[in-house]
């Protein structure tokens, strides 16, 4: 990183900085990561220019290449960014070629005050701007990314991997799994840059697992015994089958002649065609669904005649009223209805509207309570042309079976919503689905058992230790008139699983086994570490589990719970941990992470006096009372405003207040405001009331 290697980065770019050859050096050798920590900019410098000053930085700083500024770093704008980046990579792959070694191990420290997504992504730039090819790089990162959001269902990255792309040179984006991001960016409805098919070779397995969470759109078929058509469903390809709706819709044709299979691309807009006689065809879609088309012999495809006679049987099952067992899938596009499967023609798949489902009153967590779940349906509409099928359900018949008021019994948690559970106690009853209704008894937050580390004054039942398909004991309060409202109340178990040879206070060494929204599961190993003698190593097979609540002391986590998905610990990671009790249900070991440490709060508490100023971000308010959680404390203060501040003092603004007063045993403090330091846009879903 010498003169010559600044003055090959000046010549290549272009606006102020060419005409400061040392100014457009410092810029380059920050440029691959998206937001520039203080601490990084120092290092850089200090590393490759040793004889400059403060001065150069504060340049650097007050440049018109420089977006942002804030108390921790700045970014530069996208324009120069992007400029800088091609000209670092120009440079280091030219005739200079200079080691970068050193330049990277005095990036380490300062790198590390970034999150590990912007770690990554400055880890993607730099292999660009360092590296021929990049693009094995660049996926092989990726793909860890696409396994995340897939089998840890970790949506929140998504929104990452959104802006990430609009950051990244364009040569990034050919990597396939920057395609899979963006289709996964598509089926959340999040901004992403319309990406060409991936011309590289790519993994199909990640391709089939990423394909779970991408919606399904239809694309027709036809064969005249030399050639096979897919494009748009038509009259001319009559015969739909179901892809993943990305874009752009890709189909794989295998037959004898292509074994390997060639790949169709944009079959959702255009009709590709492909010779293959009369021989038998395989369709693969990307989620690895085959449609096979037996050999063609006659005048007519055989899959027209199974087309046609499908549709034959579905007319007569609509003409007689037939009664059809269903089963739900999914909630429609648009959230207008739901799709299900005929099981008696399981290559069908329904709509059934919201108006003829009459389903009971659900949230959309909820809704998970009847999906997958058997219901009964008749055919209302059979429309051969864009085949299409709408049913309605049939009504099952209510019944309480051998429920009573006060009776105990064991049933299943099928949803959880933010205010409680809904448990299927139709086993219970002795009552079977569809036949009966389902009986869905209601769990509230006040009426769940307490957990060390989960109070319902504080918590939702979302981060309540337990997990859908868990068996539970509960009580029934109350049933109403029609055996749809019932009542429940938790009871513990008859007899408790042990918690095992642990105690509260231990301290023991776990393995991550599971990520979920309430908490991260670990297997437990080795001795549990306490004052006093030494004890029998742990039993094989134990775990533990950590509430998204006992993750860490910060805001986020100790206020809103958070979803633990999110935590950054990955599936085998090992970590130390204090045990706090056990399940009262499941008998299960209860730790924490945060208390390895002392609560920073209550220190803070300690050490606040009446006249302190602090810095505070508003949580919510009831009446003329906010709630504000003091920096960098995960601590709340009490602050009245009056009416003249009240619309700038909504949910997220960071403001300057005053302690008035502190009760340190009941961890209370009082606060008047000083000044609204800054103000977020307006919230159409903020209320500004006490949830």
């Amino acid at each position: 990183m010498n003169e010559e290697f600044a003055e090959a980065i000046a010549a290549r770019i272009r606006g102020r900085l060419s005409d400061t050859p040392q100014l457009a050096h410092l810029a380059a050798l920050v440029c691959t990561t998206p937001f520039v920590p203080f601490p990084l900019l120092r290092d850089v410098r200090t590393h490759a220019m040793p004889r400059s000053t403060l001065a150069l930085e504060a340049e650097l700083c007050q440049s018109d290449v420089v977006e942002s500024m804030a108390s921790d770093g700045f970014a530069l704008l996208r324009g120069p960014r992007t400029g800088l980046r091609h000209a670092f990579r120009a440079a280091m792959l030219g005739d200079e070629r200079p080691d970068a070694t050193g330049l990277r191990e005095a990036m380490a420290s300062g790198l590390q005050f970034l999150s590990p997504l912007l770690r990554l992504e400055e880890r993607i730039v730099w292999s660009y701007v360092t590296a021929e090819d990049f693009l094995t790089a660049v996926d092989e990162e990726l793909a860890h990314v696409v396994y995340s959001v897939v089998r840890q269902r970790r949506l929140r990255i998504l929104e990452w991997a959104s802006g990430a792309m609009m950051r990244m040179p364009e040569d990034v984006l050919q990597a396939p799994s920057v395609w899979l991001l963006a289709q996964l960016c598509r089926a959340v409805g999040l901004p992403h840059p319309e990406l060409s098919w991936p011309e590289a070779d790519f993994d199909r397995s990640l391709f089939r697992e990423a394909m779970a969470l991408v919606p399904q759109t239809t694309v027709g078929i036809a064969r005249d015994g030399s050639r096979l058509f897919v494009g748009p469903v038509s009259t001319q390809r009559r015969i739909g089958i179901r892809v993943p709706a990305t874009a752009p819709v890709s189909v794989r044709v295998v037959w004898e002649e292509q074994p390997q299979g060639e790949e169709l691309t944009e079959v959702d807009r255009t009709v590709r065609t492909v010779t293959c006689g009369r021989n038998p065809v395989e369709l693969i879609g990307l989620d690895g669904r085959v449609v096979r088309l037996e050999p063609f012999h006659g005048a007519r495809p055989p899959e027209e005649w199974e087309r046609s006679n499908l549709y034959d049987r579905l007319e007569e099952a609509r003409e007689s009223q037939r009664t059809m067992r269903a089963q739900v899938l999914s909630v429609s596009r648009g959230a207008t209805g739901y799709v299900v499967r005929l099981l008696d023609e399981p290559t069908i798949h329904a709509f059934l509207p919201h108006s003829k489902a009459e389903f009971p009153h659900l949230s959309r967590e909820g809704l998970g309570a009847l999906l997958n779940g058997a219901i009964l349906v008749r055919i209302e509409v059979v429309d051969r042309s864009s085949q299409g099928v709408m049913v309605r359900r049939v009504r099952s018949l209510p019944s309480r079976g051998t429920l009573t008021v006060g009776q105990r019994c064991r049933g299943r948690v099928v949803a959880k919503d933010v205010d409680g559970m809904l448990v299927s106690l139709n086993e219970a009853a002795g009552v079977d689905q569809p036949e009966f209704e389902p009986l869905l008894g209601k769990l509230h937050t006040k009426d769940l058992l307490p957990v060390p580390g989960w109070e319902p004054k504080l918590r939702s039942t979302r981060s309540y230790p337990l997990d859908v398909d868990d068996e539970i004991d509960v009580v029934i309060v109350s049933i109403g008139s029609t055996n749809r409202q019932i009542k429940l109340k938790m009871t513990e178990a008859e007899a408790p699983v042990a918690a095992g040879e642990v105690r509260i206070g231990d301290r023991v060494m776990g393995t991550v086994r599971q990520k979920s929204y309430n908490g991260i599961r670990f297997d437990l190993q080795g001795w549990a570490t306490a004052q006093g003698p030494d004890r029998s190593p742990l039993p094989s097979g134990l775990t533990t589990l950590v509430l998204n609540t006992e993750l860490s002391w910060e805001g986020r986590w100790f206020f809103g719970g958070g979803d633990a998905r999110e935590y950054p610990l990955q599936l085998g990671d090992r970590s130390e941990l204090v045990v706090t009790g056990r399940h009262p249900v499941t008998g299960e070991v209860l730790s924490s992470l945060k208390r390895l440490i002392d609560d920073p709060g209550r220190t803070a508490v300690r050490q606040l006096r009446p006249g302190t100023e602090a810095f505070g971000v508003v949580l919510r308010r009831r009446n003329r009372v906010w709630r504000v959680r003091l920096e960098p404390w995960s601590i709340v203060a009490t602050l009245t405003a009056g009416q003249d501040v009240a619309d700038r003092l909504r949910k997220g603004a960071r403001v300057r207040l005053r302690i008035e007063r502190v009760e340190t045993l009941e961890r209370k403090i009082r606060a008047s405001l000083l000044r609204v330091v800054e103000t977020p846009a307006p919230d159409e879903n903020d209320t500004h009331r006490e949830p």
